[in-house]
């Protein structure tokens, strides 16, 4: 860990307002400079001071008056690739978080000075599974999140699924994707939304070298004004693209996939599993989570 690491740690786990960090950071950078002036170690400092949590929750502390944290933390001893096995952060709404001031006159104050912890305060869950408001990992879940599989409100990964995501193989409200882009704004190699720009794009409006939809724009294109009565010439569309095979595949699945929305019966026993399988996916990981909480908990007591 190098000097700038290590404040960052500090600073990011004290969860103090912007100011106080802010200051915070100014005192540590010219402690440390002035150590390392002095011919120390950037590894004997961090051994003298001691580790960023602790630093941080003593910060907090003094600041606050309160030993609550405003997260509650669990992190594996196991480590894989130099990361823990396990990182989960969750967010601890019964401490009292300092609350930054959303804006102010002379002799008021709005917003007061504890609420609800800031985002931007609370430290990432970094680790090969990583779950927390803000998760970095190799499956990471949290409302700001990044990882080969990330799944949050604003997500980047290999395969990414969010509000707003990018990716190789993205889902979401707005996904960006280098192949597959699935949502309502897409754009990728191959999409598929309201609003799909792609090379082989499919939707209300889509704009690609091959495009099918309501408003098409493009080399190739089919505009479809009746799906359902112009099924068949669009099959016959497909099939008579001398395009490139990833584009004829991707074409097709949507076919079998509009098959599947036309005749809903043939497809509910599909529809059904893949909801129990995802109610019990999301039961999993919160229940799992809970438990590893609570496990941390117990030992700290101890």
């Amino acid at each position: 860990m190098n000097a700038k690491q290590y404040i960052r740690e500090i600073i990011q786990r004290s969860c103090l307002p912007p100011g106080e960090r802010k200051r915070l950071r100014r005192d540590l950078e010219s402690d440390i400079e002035a150590a390392l002036e002095r011919g120390e170690r950037i590894e004997q400092v961090i051994e003298r001071m001691g580790e960023p949590d602790k630093i941080a929750e003593e910060l907090f502390e003094n600041y606050t008056n309160s030993s609550e944290r405003p997260f509650r933390e669990y992190k594996s001893k196991r480590t894989l690739f130099g990361l823990p096995l396990v990182h989960i952060i969750r967010s601890n709404y019964a401490a009292a978080v300092p609350l930054m001031r959303v804006a102010g006159a002379r002799g008021i104050s709005i917003g007061g000075r504890y609420g609800r912890v800031p985002l931007g305060s609370l430290p990432v869950a970094t680790g090969i599974f990583a779950f927390g408001p803000k998760a970095k990992g190799i499956i990471s879940i949290g409302n700001l999140s990044a990882g080969i599989i990330s799944i949050g409100n604003i997500s980047a990964g290999v395969f990414s699924l969010g509000n707003i995501s990018a990716g190789i193989f993205t889902i979401g409200n707005i996904a960006l994707a280098v192949l597959v882009s699935l949502g309502n704004i897409v754009a990728g190699a191959l999409s598929a939304g309201n609003i799909a720009l792609g090379y082989g794009a499919i939707g209300n409006v889509a704009l690609g070298e091959y495009a099918i939809g309501n408003v098409v724009y493009g080399v190739s294109t089919f505009k479809i004004s009746n799906l359902y009565s112009q099924l068949e010439a669009a099959r016959q569309f497909i099939k008579g693209l001398g395009a490139p095979a990833p584009i004829r595949a991707f074409f097709g699945l949507a076919d079998r996939i509009v098959m599947a929305l036309r005749d809903p019966g043939s497809a509910l026993p599909y529809k059904i599993a893949f909801v129990l399988v995802l109610i019990a996916a999301i039961w999993a990981i919160y229940a799992a989570t809970n438990r590893l909480l609570r496990q941390k908990d117990k030992t700290d007591e101890r």
